[in-house]
């Protein structure tokens, strides 16, 4: 028994059969019906289609236009209860606008007498054409290729959101200076000898070092800078915990996501989508003001061509995104799965594409009607049948098996790591080698061409500089030298004016300089020779 044979069953069951009461509908409205479908038998209706396989499509046969698709399944139903006679029509334009050669047009123009296709029901159209009792109400998804990644984000940055990095950010520029600034404070208001103010260099560095679970070689002396120090370091243990059990988890358990959530995503990520020319996506990017806001700044098509040819060269081959009917979408990527039945073929590589979970909009659908169809009420009495028996979601969803196609996790057992997990690592090393770089060129550049040329002006200013450090260290670590250093500038020749006398003296074919020191005592001092530095450090 066919589809027809069990929904004619089922009709005569509930509305008027011959030699059945008539059930659910009153003596008036029957006697409405059975006129009308008298009138309409052996009657040959104008019926216009699209070609949007699965839903409605058609082809030539003997120079003849046949209808298909599902819309024409439930053609034939009311062909067989009613026994009127019918021919295809073909619009010349896909477009819904009322003023062009489309299905909507030709409605309104009475060039035919209904349209046997699942058209989006718009109140704006309700003055040119009249709408069939709702079908369903249709969803409009996204399918794209499969991204080889989840679009979480990179495996380092993915334990915490964009916020509580910043703030952790933030954390590590304020700390070192709250802490320089309390410690200083507590200094200036508690005179103890034994307090140590640490530069703020040092503080920040501390705080840098805890937080990558580094040693410190600062000690504090007071209890209030103790306890700053054990906060942070509070903070930092309890961050890294939870920073590392996440990452943990997104690496063995995290589930695949996309790079789109939302409909403002396409547009804020300029991204690139086709679709139907003369579909409920054209009409709302036109009227609607929400959808137009979110697909503000990214690019689209309207194409004449089958799902089948935008599949295999733009979404394919262009990485377009197509937005289209779910039904549509399903059946396209369930035949694509199909096709791709090989041996040793991963489910990976099967599932090519993928369809988004949530809806782009969504709209009631209908058959429509020309404003001078007067047989809309018997067909409208049979479709509702149709709808509340599900009938009609059963046959949208024919051919199609019971689970999800090619969901968004395809239940991998094992999570191994890829490039794209450690891909922030990459960039950290590469960015730190190229800070590293820009660095070291300044260095070079300021003390080349600028600390150089300040020198240059001012030789003097520099050794005596020099001669203060050098006499500061020796007063501090006056153990370490035996006799005191001779000046810095004694190690080169022509001395400068205000060297103290001195000869020199040639030994054994050397040249030295003969230096009295502080004490009375002769230090013979090479010249022009790395080993004059020896002297710097004698024990």
């Amino acid at each position: 028994m066919g589809l027809v044979d069990v929904v004619l069953l089922t009709l005569c069951a509930n509305i008027s059969c011959p030699g059945d009461p008539v059930i659910d509908i009153s003596h008036e409205k029957k006697l409405i019906l059975e006129n009308q479908s008298k009138h309409l038998r052996n009657k040959t209706l104008k019926i216009a289609t699209l070609y949007n396989p699965p839903l409605s499509s058609f082809y030539v046969e003997n120079g003849t236009i046949i209808g298909d698709g599902i819309a024409f399944e439930y053609i034939h139903i009311l062909q067989e209860k009613i026994g009127f006679k019918y021919e295809v029509v073909i619009p010349a334009e896909e477009s819904l606008d009322v003023t062009q050669n489309g299905i909507i047009g030709m409605l309104n123009r009475n060039e035919v007498d209904l349209a046997a296709a699942f058209l989006p029901v718009f109140p704006n159209f309700w003055k040119y054409i009249r709408y069939s009792r709702s079908l369903d109400k249709g969803e409009w998804v996204v399918l794209m290729k499969r991204p080889p990644v989840s679009a979480t984000g990179s495996g380092l940055l993915a334990p915490f959101t964009f916020q509580v990095w910043l703030l952790i950010l933030v954390s590590l520029f304020l700390v070192g200076p709250i802490i320089y600034g309390i410690i200083l404070l507590q200094a200036h208001l508690c005179k103890d000898d034994e307090t140590k103010v640490y530069p703020l260099p040092a503080c920040v560095w501390f705080v840098y070092g805890a937080l990558l679970k580094q040693g410190s070689t600062l000690s504090p002396m007071t209890d209030s800078s103790r306890i700053l120090f054990s906060t942070w370091w509070i903070f930092i243990t309890i961050l890294t915990a939870f920073y590392t059990a996440n990452l943990t988890a997104f690496l063995t358990l995290s589930k695949f996501t996309l790079p789109i959530n939302k409909l403002s995503d396409i547009g804020d990520k300029k991204y690139s989508w086709v679709t139907h020319k003369g579909n409920a996506i054209e009409e709302a990017a036109l009227n609607d003001p929400v959808f137009k806001a979110g697909i503000r700044g990214s690019r689209n098509e309207y194409l004449v061509e089958n799902a089948t040819n935008i599949l295999e060269n733009w979404v394919k081959r262009n990485n377009y995104m197509y937005i289209g009917e779910k039904p549509i979408v399903e059946h396209l990527m369930y035949r694509d799965y199909l096709s791709r039945n090989f041996p040793n073929m991963t489910e990976a590589d099967r599932c090519t594409y993928v369809i988004t979970t949530w809806t782009i909009t969504d709209t009631l659908r209908a058959f429509g009607y020309s404003l001078n169809f007067e047989f809309a009420d018997l067909f409208n009495n049979i479709l509702e049948h149709l709808v509340e028996s599900g009938i009609v979601k059963y046959t949208l969803s024919s051919g199609l098996p019971d689970t999800q196609i090619c969901p968004l996790d395809l239940g991998s057992k094992e999570r191994k790591l890829q490039n794209t997990d450690l891909l922030m690592t990459y960039y950290i090393v590469v960015g730190g080698f190229v800070i590293s770089t820009i660095v070291f060129t300044g260095e070079q550049v300021y003390f080349k061409c600028i600390h150089k040329g300040k020198l240059d002006k001012n030789p003097e200013k520099l050794f005596t500089t020099i001669n203060k450090k050098l006499t500061t260290l020796g007063n501090e670590n006056q153990n370490q030298f035996s006799p005191p250093p001779p000046p810095y500038h004694a190690l080169f020749t022509p001395p400068f004016p205000h060297t103290p006398k001195a000869q020199t003296k040639t030994i054994n074919g050397r040249e030295y300089w003969v230096v009295r020191n502080i004490d009375g005592a002769t230090t013979l001092i090479p010249i022009r020779t790395p080993s004059a530095f020896l002297f710097q450090y004698t024990h």
